[in-house]
């Protein structure tokens, strides 16, 4: 695993202390939201050019590719 040092403000360092145990626990959790959410949109662009291609996908599978990806974007 890679080590990366980032700099954070003397009180918003405070303030993550005061509200969780482990500070790079909450700051892992947050970056893998971020790339999961980031995912989850490459796939929607994805989803919405294979529709404009009419490649021969069935609605039911895009409006399931569309609601996955409503649910992931609000996790």
């Amino acid at each position: 695993m890679a080590l990366v040092s980032i700099s954070i403000p003397d009180e918003l360092l405070t303030y993550i202390d005061q509200k969780v145990e482990n500070r790079n626990e909450l700051i892992e959790s947050l970056l893998k939201q971020w790339q999961q959410q980031q995912e989850q949109a490459a796939l929607a662009v994805a989803c919405s050019l294979v529709d404009e291609l009419a490649l021969g996908w069935e609605s039911e599978w895009q409006k399931a590719a569309i609601m996955d990806w409503e649910v992931a974007k609000y996790r």
